[in-house]
């Protein structure tokens, strides 16, 4: 046992090395979706009852239009990555995604919600291990666009591995259809 372990410790710490440092892509932003129940939901869409697929679809091609003009002046320099993470919330509700931060990359993350449906949300990224120390979150008079990173104020972690969070959007005001994106830049 003690001569396996012995084996396994060093060749287990190759292999993370090798891991971090054989790549300098960064690692790409992997939304995972949980709604506050726990269910985790397919394909990044959760569908809370509130409208149906033709609607979600029509919603979230106005969201993410709404990001994408919106980002040159919240996420200047900055390039979508990975998936957005879509939701039906009712009011108090939270959606959850987990993504990765990778060092030597600057972050902003926007929400947005389309008219008429939630009036205030509110966005906060949790750092790791236990996901429950804030790292960031959205200004208080943000309304349904709240961006956590905003302009000259992205977020650029310090560590020398890539990192998850976990983005935890809330509905305080409003009920329906929102978006998240993460946009990102070499510092």
């Amino acid at each position: 046992m003690r001569k396996s372990l012995a084996t396994a410790i060093p060749l287990l710490s190759a292999v993370v090395l090798f891991a971090a440092c054989s790549s300098k892509k960064p690692m790409p932003v992997a939304p995972t979706t949980t709604p506050d129940g726990g269910a985790v939901v397919d394909g990044g869409a959760m569908d809370g009852g509130l409208a149906d697929a033709g609607g979600d679809a029509a919603l979230d091609a106005a969201i993410d239009l709404t990001i994408t003009t919106a980002s040159p002046k919240l996420a200047p320099k900055m390039e979508k990555e990975g998936q957005p993470g879509r939701a039906t919330l009712k009011e108090g509700e939270h959606f959850s995604m987990m993504i990765n931060l990778a060092p030597n990359r600057c972050y902003t993350i926007i929400a947005n919600s389309p008219p008429g449906s939630v009036e205030k949300l509110d966005v906060k990224l949790y750092g790791p291990p236990l996901f429950n120390v804030e790292a960031g979150k959205s200004g208080a008079t943000d309304k349904n666009m709240p961006v956590i990173g905003k302009g000259t104020a992205a977020l650029c972690p310090i560590l020398p591995l890539a990192v998850p969070y976990k983005v935890d959007v809330v509905a305080t005001k409003g009920a329906g259809r929102i978006g998240v994106h993460v946009f990102a830049r070499n510092k």
